[in-house]
């Protein structure tokens, strides 16, 4: 082979290489539309699927009061209660940081909580008696013992599934029997 067929052969391969990677790009650009449609499906379906904590109402016992809440799984997937935690403000033990943030969740490490499905058991309940509730296909009830009185500070409460987590805050200022529905709910999502 001589010199000017090695151009040649070079030059076509060359061009060759330039249209399979113009159409590729063309494939490329033509799917765009359906792997958009895919990420959107795939983004609402994880967002409808998300467990979600509401409050009910609090109760007053003897020195301690009792909070419902339930864990609803809208999501075709069932969900195993791994933890919960139960967190009340307090002021920020550093002067410097209070400029920033006044309040500080506080981890209340005497609160008991348990997944029931009988709402009227107001007796806190053990592991070997209630593992079955851990088990949430759709909706749970969750009751949770924290001491003192009921008083009108946001609380959050923190759970944690295998599927998901979620942190809910929430003024327990309504007592049993006198909680309505909303009639304002908004829901935002930010992208990352």
């Amino acid at each position: 082979m001589n010199q000017q067929t090695q151009q040649i052969v070079s030059l076509v391969i060359a061009i060759l290489g330039l249209l399979i990677s113009l159409y590729l790009l063309y494939i490329n650009i033509k799917n765009r539309r359906t792997q958009q449609s895919s990420y959107y499906i795939s983004r609402a379906l994880h967002r409808s699927s998300r467990i979600v904590l509401k409050y009910i109402n609090a109760e007053q016992l003897d020195g301690r009061f009792l909070v419902k809440l339930v864990l609803y799984n809208p999501g075709s997937v069932a969900s195993i209660i791994h933890s919960f935690a139960v967190f009340k403000p307090t002021v920020n033990p550093n002067r410097f940081f209070r400029l920033f943030k006044l309040n500080v969740l506080k981890r209340i490490e005497d609160a008991y909580w348990w997944p029931t499905q009988d709402e009227n058991q107001k007796e806190p309940r053990y592991l070997d008696d209630e593992y079955r509730s851990l088990y949430v296909k759709d909706f749970r009830v969750i009751l949770v013992s924290i001491p003192g009185w009921v008083d009108r500070v946001k609380y959050a409460f923190e759970i944690r599934t295998n599927n998901d987590f979620q942190i809910h805050e929430t003024n327990l200022d309504e007592i049993k029997g006198s909680t309505r529905f909303s009639h304002h709910y908004e829901e935002w999502h930010t992208e990352k």
